[in-house]
């Protein structure tokens, strides 16, 4: 069986690691860009490991990597983010997040009556009798619910903060949705994870996996422009090579890039769907000091600003020199209309307010600045996991072709979802192929 892959990010490497190391197929890994990992991509400066989206990993011992580092046999460690070191502001106070028993007792987000609904709550996600699971969205559940508002803010933000999305948007996640979600989390003994070492750490093992069989090859630079459908095989054509025949095709990008290619073509009215999915968009700070310039917590979120910073080297020592501390910020972006001057007005609005946060929990970091990044439009998520969008499921009916990625049906949120449905889709093909096997015989 011969197959290829479209798109090198996590869900591709993933399918093709295990295609790869299956010998009875052969494929390529098409990758317009001149490096994999799509937004896991990872790369040094000056001592530090920048990674263009964060490598936390929720709930890593009910997560898919488990099953991936058992049967890819992937080595990799972890270290968990210290709860204790876990603060939100509000209203220019610092107080604990309410991640668990302890933290809910010590917080001040919620009053002590709040609290006690607040653990009835959880209590009830995690036995799965929980409403939400009965409501359309987080909006429709908070607007029936009898809860304070700083129970529903607090909800508003737990999801924000989970599956990345801007707060308002949080309330338009489906009840079911993050029902789900957080039955697994708060059943996990280790909530937020770093993989030591960031992304490379997995995607260096994918990558060797598929260079590992010789009848598999990764195309850098090589973006695949159109695809036909001839006496049952496929035909794929990219800038350099032309008529590409090849048995099965799997798309492991967005969906909006896969109706772009398909434009035209006779598969493109079942995609149309999908057609109107919205990503989610935030503004990344990356700054690296050459001292620990201060630690005063590991994790902040501010629920005023809709801003959170991570101190990443807190957590993975990996990530900085020796001596230096790594900063990852993050801001949250509206979907508004905006002209391009007034956008522009807009994302200088918010990096001014992440500079403000900078100085006021690391004073003088100006003057141990080694490495700074920002990113003022950076993909979080290829489809905004809210009501009004539809993930993309593994196989649709009247088309031929898999499909996988962060924007596909899957397991968990954001890299996760990558990783179960890179992972399903070949397990898919590899059910077909012994199926095949088995006829044969």
């Amino acid at each position: 069986m011969k197959i290829a892959i479209i798109g090198g990010g996590l869900a591709g490497l993933t399918a093709a690691a295990y295609l790869s190391d299956n010998f009875g197929t052969e494929g390529t890994v098409f990758e317009r860009s001149p490096q994999l990992g799509g937004r896991a991509f990872t790369y040094q400066k000056s001592g530090f490991t920048l990674n263009y989206g964060a490598h936390a990993v929720y709930g890593i011992d009910r997560h898919t990597l488990q099953h991936m580092e058992q049967e890819l046999k992937l080595q990799f460690q972890s270290k968990q983010v210290d709860k204790r070191k876990v603060v939100y502001a509000k209203h220019g106070h610092l107080t604990p997040a309410p991640l668990d028993f302890v933290n809910i007792l010590k917080t001040n987000v919620l009053k002590p009556f709040e609290k006690v609904r607040f653990v009835a709550e959880i209590a009830a996600v995690v036995a799965n009798i929980h409403q939400l699971k009965n409501y359309k969205t987080l909006g429709e559940y908070l607007d029936h619910s009898h809860a304070s508002a700083d129970v529903k803010e607090l909800w508003e933000h737990l999801v924000s903060s989970n599956f990345f999305i801007a707060p308002k948007d949080a309330r338009k996640v489906s009840g079911e949705v993050i029902a789900e979600y957080y039955h697994n989390l708060f059943l996990s003994h280790k909530p937020v994870n770093y993989i030591l070492g960031s992304w490379a750490t997995i995607t260096d093992q994918l990558i060797e996996k598929i260079n590992h069989n010789e009848h598999w090859d990764i195309a850098l630079k090589e973006g695949v422009e159109s695809i036909t459908q001839e006496n049952g095989k496929y035909l794929l054509n990219t800038k350099t090579r032309q008529g590409l025949v090849f048995d099965q095709v799997i798309f492991a990008m967005p969906s909006q890039q896969v109706i772009k290619l398909l434009e035209g073509s006779s598969w493109l009215p079942f995609l149309e769907p999908y057609r109107n999915n919205t990503s989610t968009e935030v503004l990344v700070y990356d700054v690296g000091f050459s001292k620990v310039v201060s630690r005063p917590f590991h994790y902040i979120s501010d629920m005023d600003n809709k801003i959170f910073i991570s101190d990443v080297s807190a957590t993975d020592h990996t990530v900085a020199p020796p001596t230096g501390q790594l900063l990852q910020g993050i801001a949250y972006l509206n979907d508004d209309c905006m002209d391009d001057e007034q956008r522009k007005e807009y994302l200088e609005g918010k990096t001014q307010k992440m500079e403000a946060l900078f100085d006021q929990y690391y004073p003088d970091w100006r003057e141990f600045v080694e490495v700074k990044r920002v990113s003022k439009k950076a993909m979080v998520s290829s489809v905004k996991n809210i009501h009004e969008n539809r993930l993309v499921p593994s196989q649709i009916a009247e088309v031929p072709f898999l499909f996988c990625g962060d924007g596909c049906e899957g397991k968990g949120e954001l890299a996760e979802r990558a990783f179960s449905s890179g992972r399903n889709v070949a397990g898919l093909l590899l059910k077909e192929l012994a199926d095949i096997k088995s006829v044969a015989y």
